[in-house]
């Protein structure tokens, strides 16, 4: 399983599969009725972004997407929900896709995507910041993409965004602190939510006490919170999931 598999797979060589994303860009575009479709570039690959923004509320800030593995940033299960329950909040929402493979692939060969992600990150939170300028600048993210949001921070040396949260976060064993999530997580100094079901996966529920401890070493804004009765989707509690995290962000980006 892949929450199970070593993260130093991670340095296999892989590739996303391109084919894949555009059939899924292309049926996103033909079916999408809230938010807006940009087209975004890091290095020479292109792709897609979800953005939500809503106009009746005063604007908190900006918000992107991470979603998990396998998944796109229209998936009806927990990605959906948020870009559209945080833009109503008056977060204005960036759902991107993120590297994918092959319906067949095997699950543990998605590791070797972490890497992959960086630049796509990196796209994204750049075109947040020149679109929505002097607006707090935030990132969740979801099982898979929360280990590409804690690899992508731990290898910046500034501050690529004001606050995360990470929903779910897989906690995966490695030989070396470099692949490590919890090693890559000791190097996240911004303020952090880590989010979790009590039905999650094994490997969220059983490190969280360990996640909870390097958390409360690394910023005193940090925060864990455990969701009685969700499992890894947060299955029929999109709304109060929203809500804890549009309260968090608020209450950690008034204090910047």
């Amino acid at each position: 399983m892949l929450f199970l598999s070593l993260f130093g797979l991670i340095g296999v060589t892989s590739a996303s599969d391109i084919e894949r994303e555009k059939m899924l860009a292309e049926t996103i575009k033909d079916s999408i009725i809230i938010g807006d479709v940009v087209s975004l570039k890091a290095s020479d690959t292109e792709f897609i972004g979800l953005l939500n923004k809503e106009t009746d509320v005063k604007p908190k800030g900006v918000t992107l997407i991470l979603h998990g593995m396998g998944s796109n940033p229209n998936a009806p299960q927990l990605i959906h929900p948020l870009r559209d329950n945080l833009a109503q909040y008056g977060w204005s929402t960036l759902a991107i896709q993120l590297p994918i493979l092959p319906h067949d692939a095997p699950m543990d060969d998605y590791i070797t995507l972490v890497p992959e992600s960086a630049p796509r990150i990196e796209a994204s939170l750049n075109y947040l910041k020149e679109n929505f300028p002097n607006q707090p600048c935030t990132m969740v993210a979801h099982s898979l993409g929360a280990v590409m949001a804690i690899s992508f921070l731990a290898s910046k040396e500034g501050i690529a965004c004001d606050a995360l949260v990470l929903i779910g976060l897989p906690t995966l064993p490695s030989k070396t602190d470099d692949t490590s999530t919890i090693a890559l997580l000791e190097k996240v100094k911004i303020p952090t939510l880590d989010i979790y079901g009590s039905q999650d996966l094994p490997s969220v529920v059983q490190m969280a006490n360990t996640r909870k401890t390097i958390l409360s070493k690394n910023n005193a804004l940090n925060r864990q919170q455990e969701t009685q009765g969700a499992d890894h989707l947060f299955t029929g509690l999109s709304e109060p999931l929203a809500l804890s995290i549009h309260s968090w962000l608020t209450s950690v980006t008034q204090q910047r």
